[in-house]
């Protein structure tokens, strides 16, 4: 493809399969180096170190709830079209901060420290032209940045309405492999209620985690990305959008498995979050909160959101199970 001018001096480093660093070791370089060399970077890894976590045990599951204050900005980001067109991309690559860099992927992506981090390394990896947040033609390196970054990191994905605080620029975020809590409930045999295999896929409903996640997988590339589109095009007529339907997905490599984790979606944010004054809580789950890390950037909803809240709110921005059932009746 033809080089984006704007990315010169923000390459960092370049990836490729056949080289002979990996991109964990890549990445890895790339967060010391820009904790040194870029201070909102090196602030927002310091403050992590101070971030608080507590555990909320609910009915059949349990969520951890982080005291995050520098998330203020993305989990209260303005995503409707009008504030969208109002401001700068944050992601395309002239619009970066002069210190910020980032590893090359592929030739088409862009590697990029996140400076207001839920985890110790955080990264976003954004495509290298300005285009919408939409996965479905992307799926093919979705799963190979998730083989690339086996065993360091999972790879996830926040649908343009449903997370992502840029939905105009498609992009692809990165966590260490394990932070997220679905990803053990996930292997968990008491978790997994087997639905069906097509062509070769294994389709596994998670049962009482209180909102709608389903698992797909598989060793053969074509084949989950055949079922998934063939999932994503029939929530499509069944909320009949032609739009991409609101979907959270995380990704782990295993070898030579891929395990895709799906978060169906019936709306963004919840009541709570439009509330006035007190009644106000600020949350929006996105990948990460779905999966069972609810990022609080508000100390007030840290302190006060309990097992009844939790619950209402996965409740009512998932799709029902009964709905994810009728999902899978004729695929």
């Amino acid at each position: 493809m033809r080089r984006v001018a704007a990315l010169d001096g923000k390459i960092f480093a370049s990836y490729q399969a056949s080289g002979s660093a990996s991109l964990p070791e890549l990445l890895s370089q790339l967060l010391e180096e820009q904790k040194i060399n870029w201070p909102a970077a090196a602030a927002g890894y310091s403050s992590l170190q101070d971030a608080q976590t507590r555990e909320v045990q609910c009915r059949t599951f349990s969520a951890w709830l982080q005291f995050n204050p520098k998330r203020m900005m993305s989990t209260g980001a303005k995503v409707d079209a009008g504030s969208i067109r109002a401001r700068r991309c944050f992601l395309c690559a002239k619009n970066l901060p002069p210190e910020q860099q980032g590893v090359l992927y592929e030739n088409e992506w862009l590697v990029l420290c996140n400076p207001m981090p839920i985890f110790p390394a955080h990264f976003t990896v954004a495509h290298v032209q300005h285009q919408p947040q939409i996965i479905a033609a992307h799926l093919e390196t979705f799963l190979q940045l998730a083989r690339d970054l086996n065993p360091a990191f999972t790879v996830f994905y926040n649908g343009a309405q449903c997370g992502a605080s840029a939905p105009d620029h498609l992009h692809f975020q990165a966590a260490p492999a394990g932070s997220i809590p679905i990803e053990h409930e996930a292997v968990k045999s008491s978790r997994r209620e087997d639905v069906q295999e097509i062509d070769g896929v294994a389709v596994i409903l998670l049962k009482d985690v209180g909102r709608t996640v389903f698992v797909l997988e598989g060793t053969d590339t074509e084949k989950l990305i055949g079922v998934l589109q063939r999932l994503l095009a029939k929530m499509q007529r069944m909320v009949n959008t032609s739009d991409e339907p609101l979907i959270n997905i995380l990704c782990r490599h295993h070898a030579p498995q891929w395990r895709l984790m799906l978060f169906p979606r019936s709306k963004h944010r919840p009541e709570v979050f439009f509330r006035d004054g007190d009644e106000k809580v600020l949350i929006s789950p996105a990948s990460v909160d779905m999966g069972g890390l609810i990022i609080t950037p508000a100390e007030k909803d840290f302190r006060t959101v309990d097992v009844e809240m939790i619950e209402a709110i996965y409740c009512e921005v998932s799709w029902s199970g009964a709905t994810t059932r009728k999902l899978f009746s004729t695929t």
